[in-house]
């Protein structure tokens, strides 16, 4: 496993050097690009204990074939969870997310990425103890914040990431116990509410006189990280909201309307979506929310279950009500049907098969039956698609034939999504497409002074922000959150001055 090449600045597929297309998304293959940036990323290490000890046990042949399966099996995970591997490290390996491509949920992908290396090497072990009589393990350690990403001179080297951000994940790896992941303070931050995490710890790491903060990652839940974020005061979007508000007073109306939110990794798409939930919770209309994950991209239906469980309130509902909850909203279906819905939702009574059909079929009658229940629907609602780039298939099929009956609806359907998706989401008749573009100079100036205050000191800083941000609000707001952490800032909500 080498380091990274060629990557497609769109969805950061790697490919080949010849390569004038992208083979996964499609996208025209730019000339590649050396300069180093500023990112926002989550690095990630894992390598495995004792090596030393397995490659005395099983000799160097054999070791290799080990360190080979699991740099494989690592490669794959990372890839899933749209990291980038940096670099293999004989016994472990070094991976970055939000670099080069940059992903607004960075930290979560990273924590998804680890817990599954994690799973992989559990499987490995079980055939290596088998068949060497030795305890193969790994540890992982993540952590989150700024480093400058780029190529390393102008020799074969390839892109990696560099900076202090990057020796702290190494030592979170070295003080996770066997089989486990240590979070640093900056990666528990970024993933509290959507990670299960433990107590934090103290832990001494090397080079740093004082023991610093950790937190084990026991796993993930459903939440989505999104939704939880303190926000910051909107700048910027003044004509997008007011086409989206028009746009959601013509669906109370009984004019519904579909818009699609189109921008790159952290420009705001999910923010104008909260924006507008929050617009129709204060007209009283309620909002079901789905979104899509890279890593459930070639998983069926998932994202339509996801969406139809919200909108039809059985999440979290004991199956037998979640079950005569549907017979209420749609009376007149067929029996046979609502088997089939019930096992879309997760709802079905284990003790009464689903219909064998095949799944075409299945896909049509559950599309006529939830179009039914929508166009009897008698009160507005919006529906929101989240990151509808990553959607499953059968879910973008499905989701494209319910919003045919969306005009004669009191609903509102709202699709964000990446520039680079050209999917048939995008292609709908009487579709409206609001597309975000970086922050102004003057805006992003504005967003940085929002989130430092008013105090003198940091005047220059927020000059300094604004420029690194390059018009992208969740940069702006991840380097404000950054600085603090590393006590260049002392602030309370919306007052920041400069420490040093």
């Amino acid at each position: 496993m080498s380091a990274a090449g060629l990557l497609c600045e769109s969805c950061g597929t790697e490919l080949s050097e010849k390569a004038k297309f992208c083979s996964e998304c499609g996208a025209p293959v730019t000339a590649h690009h050396t300069r180093a940036e500023y990112k926002q990323v989550t690095v990630l290490f894992a390598d495995v204990v004792h090596s030393m000890d397995i490659a005395a046990a099983v000799g160097a042949e054999r070791l290799r074939e080990i360190m080979a399966d699991v740099a494989d099996r690592c490669a794959a995970v990372v890839q899933r969870y749209g990291g980038t591997v940096d670099k293999f490290l004989g016994d472990g390996v070094m991976a970055v997310f939000g670099a080069p491509v940059a992903l607004e949920d960075h930290a979560i992908r990273a924590c998804r990425a680890a817990l599954g290396i994690q799973e992989e090497a559990a499987r490995l072990a079980v055939a290596v103890q088998e068949r060497d009589g030795i305890d193969l393990q790994l540890r992982a350690g993540l952590n989150s914040g700024e480093v400058i990403a780029g190529e390393i001179g102008s020799g074969p080297f390839g892109y990696t990431a560099v900076g202090e951000q990057v020796g702290l994940a190494q030592r979170m790896e070295s003080v996770a116990p066997p089989g486990g992941v240590m979070l640093s303070a900056a990666t528990a931050r970024l993933v509290d509410g959507a990670a299960v995490l433990g107590e934090p710890e103290l832990v001494p790491i090397k080079g740093v006189h004082e023991p610093v903060i950790a937190r084990r990652l026991l796993g993930m839940g459903d939440r989505h990280r999104a939704t939880e974020r303190a926000e910051s005061t909107l700048v910027g979007r003044r004509w997008e909201m007011s086409a989206v508000e028009g746009l959601l007073e013509r669906a109370i109306e009984g004019h519904g309307a579909l818009v699609g939110v189109v921008g790159p990794p952290g420009i705001g798409k999910s923010r104008l979506a909260r924006e507008v939930s929050a617009m129709a919770g204060s007209r009283g209309v309620p909002v079901f929310t789905a979104f899509c994950e890279s890593h459930t991209s070639q998983v069926p239906f998932h994202v339509v279950a996801r969406l139809l469980r919200a909108a039809f309130g059985v999440q979290g509902v004991d199956a037998q009500i979640a079950r005569d909850q549907v017979r209420e909203r749609v009376p007149d279906a067929d029996p046979e049907d609502l088997l089939l819905f019930d096992d879309l939702l997760g709802i079905a009574d284990p003790e009464t098969p689903s219909p064998a059909i095949d799944p075409d079929a299945r896909r049509r009658r559950l599309t006529a039956l939830v179009n039914t229940a929508q166009l009897a629907r008698k009160t507005p609602a919006v529906y929101v698609v989240e990151d509808s780039h990553w959607i499953d298939e059968v879910s973008e099929s499905m989701l494209a034939d319910f919003l045919t009956v969306i005009p004669q609806t009191l609903s509102l359907m709202l699709l964000t999504y990446r520039p680079e998706y050209r999917g048939p989401l995008t292609q709908l008749a009487g579709a409206q497409t609001v597309a975000l573009a970086p922050l102004s100079d003057s805006e992003s100036a504005a967003l940085a002074v929002d989130l430092l205050g008013p105090d003198p000191s940091v005047g220059r800083v927020a000059n300094t922000i604004a420029g690194r941000a390059a018009g992208n609000p969740f940069f702006a707001e991840e380097i404000v959150r950054e600085l603090a952490e590393r006590g260049v800032l002392a602030h309370t909500r919306r007052r920041q001055r400069v420490l040093r």
